[in-house]
Parts: C-alpha cells; structure tokens; sequence
C-alpha cells in the first residue's frame, strides 16, 4: 500500500524540505520505491537534489531563450490528464521537480486541485512512499497536496512563531480534512533545529506541544548542526554525508518512527 505524506507548516524556515530530503532518502535507502514531489515554486527541494545543475526534464530553456517547465515538473500535475514522468535520481528515489513556472498554478480555477491529486493517483501505484513538499502559505498549491495526501507531517521549530504557524496549518488542514479529503490523517509533530543543550523556551514549547497534542509529538528531535546546511550544499542527505553524526542517527530513528506510524494507521 503506497503512503502520501505532505509535509506542511505555515510558518517557512522550519526545515520542511531537509525533512523531505533527509526522510525520502532514508526510505530510498531502505529499499522503498520513493516519489519526492516539489510543490512549491520556489524549487527547494530540487534544488536539495541537484543544486544548480537541474535537468532538463525538470526545466528546459528554449531556442528562443525562453525557460519551460520540462516533463517531470510538478507544474503538470495541475493539468488534466497531463504526462508528467518522474525523473529517476536513483533505482528507488524519484521526483517531480519544480521551478518558478509552478506559481502561475495560483492564478488559475481552483478545479486545478482535482487535477493534481488524479495525476497523483495515477502514479501511486508505482511507489510505496510519496512525499509532498508543501510551500509555507494556504492556497491552491497546499490545498492540492492535503486533499491528495493520506497523511500531514508537520515539522516545527521550539518558537512562538513557529508552533502558531503549526496551529494554523492544523486548522487548514482540517477544514480541508471536512470538506475535501475525510481520510487526511494528521501523522505528528516534529520537533526540528533543536539546540543540543537544554534551552528553558524550547523545553516550554515542547512540552505545551506534548500536553495539547498528545500522541502526536514525535518522540525523535533532530538538532541543530552546520553538518545539515553543508549536506544540503552537497546535495546529500545528512547520511549520505556523515553517516556517524548525532543528525544522521535521529533522521534513521525518525524514519523508524515515521514507518511505524504510517503502519498503525493504514
């Protein structure tokens, strides 16, 4: 059975697309066939996988100069009955990439939404795990995703800002859980960029997340290192680029957590 994770937060700079990233390729690695889907226009998690050096099935230049969305970009999944093909990073780890070509998707119907979850369901079959990197503001792009998803992964950072940017994305999501999508499963809280040492603010925050959403706290965090940011300019999840770190040990134990959640509720 294939699991459809977005990963949301109306708050930006909480880490979203490193989780997709670090998650997505823990799973690859463990031998699941892997769909990583760039639905936000500012590109970050292709951009997390190839750097500068984008395919041209992700974005191709014209011979009028002109930059299009090529075939495994995420803006064809809002088109009816488009050929959208993932492009394959690795035998187990696929994606559909996205450039700045995505946000016209925000000026069109709202019907759109109907068109990226049927082209989503017309790949599911061919991947365990897809995950869906959503950009951080409500709208057509993060409507689609929860409509289309089974689960809502929610990363935070210990900060008033964040944890308020959680609490909207919740009411969202439900909303959108009402009306759109009955079998949206709200998945967990992931505590993400905590400090290594104990930090009175950040234990407030978690522990008032622990006590108002009970069972729903990842019991992994992920703490903060400049070895994430120099994997992410290698294009490399924190694994693949230190293998040994205290941040390479929580993502495997995170992703344990994630499997076993996405588990207990299929």
């Amino acid at each position: 059975m294939t699991n459809i994770t977005a990963i949301s937060n109306q708050k930006g700079g909480v880490g979203k697309t490193t989780v997709a990233v670090n998650l997505g390729k823990n799973l690859a690695g463990m031998g699941k066939k892997v769909l990583l889907i760039d639905n936000d226009p500012q590109g970050n998690l292709s951009m997390a996988i190839f750097g500068d050096d984008m395919p041209e099935e992700i974005i191709k230049t014209g011979s009028d100069g002109i930059s299009k969305p090529g075939i495994s970009n995420c803006f064809h999944l809002y088109k009816e009955q488009s050929n959208v093909k993932p492009y394959a990073v690795s035998e187990t780890l696929h994606i559909i990439g996205s450039t700045k070509h995505l946000s016209e998707v925000t000026t069109k119907p709202f019907e759109v939404i109907f068109e990226f979850r049927d082209n989503i369901e017309a790949v599911r079959d061919q991947y365990d795990e897809i995950i869906i990197d959503c950009l951080p503001s409500f709208g057509v792009l993060q409507t689609a995703a929860h409509m289309t998803a089974d689960h809502l992964l929610i990363p935070t950072h210990l900060e008033e800002f964040s944890v308020k940017g959680l609490e909207e994305q919740l009411q969202t999501a439900n909303n959108t859980k009402r009306r759109l999508n009955p079998k949206l499963n709200f998945l967990g809280i992931l505590a993400n960029e905590v400090s290594a040492q104990k930090v009175l603010v950040e234990e407030h925050y978690y522990n008032d997340l622990k006590s108002r959403h009970n069972g729903h706290l990842f019991e992994t965090k992920i703490t903060k290192s400049a070895k994430i940011k120099e994997s992410h300019a290698l294009c490399k999840s924190i694994y693949e680029y230190k293998k040994n770190s205290d941040q390479a040990r929580q993502y495997q134990e995170f992703t344990r957590e994630y499997l076993e959640r996405v588990d207990a509720n299929g």
